[in-house]
């Protein structure tokens, strides 16, 4: 097995994930999982990607870095308000926005890295 990295930030599929489209992938995943393994859920504010059962939505999250994990879990999966969140972090309003915008960019960016990977692995072709 090769263990190839790829750049996260390069341009890799002329795909456009709204925000909206990802953060209801959190939600939704999250409720799912929550539901079925009530009792197994691992989830807490510095691992937000055991809230996915599918191995790609896990390792996108995965690769996103600590600080902006924790403002997404905060955000969304604990429903704290922003001022709650700036005074749990020591942040700034600004910072605590900026940092849960790039969140959800590095997830973004993660899930085309790993499902164009996935598609070379399986021998996809690309147009």
């Amino acid at each position: 097995m090769k263990n190839q990295k790829e750049n996260p930030e390069e341009p890799i599929l002329n795909i456009y994930l709204p925000n909206k489209v990802l953060v209801k992938i959190i939600e939704d995943t999250y409720f799912q999982n929550s539901m079925q393994k009530l009792e197994d859920v691992d989830v807490n504010l510095n691992h937000l990607e055991n809230i996915f059962t599918d191995k790609t939505y896990y390792m996108a999250m995965k690769l996103v870095p600590l600080l902006e994990r924790k403002v997404l879990y905060l955000s969304y999966i604990e429903n704290l308000r922003l001022n709650d969140i700036c005074r749990r972090l020591k942040l700034s309003k600004s910072e605590v926005i900026s940092i849960r915008n790039k969140g959800i960019r590095h997830f973004k960016n993660n899930l085309l890295t790993l499902f164009k990977a996935e598609r070379l692995r399986k021998g996809g072709n690309e147009e």
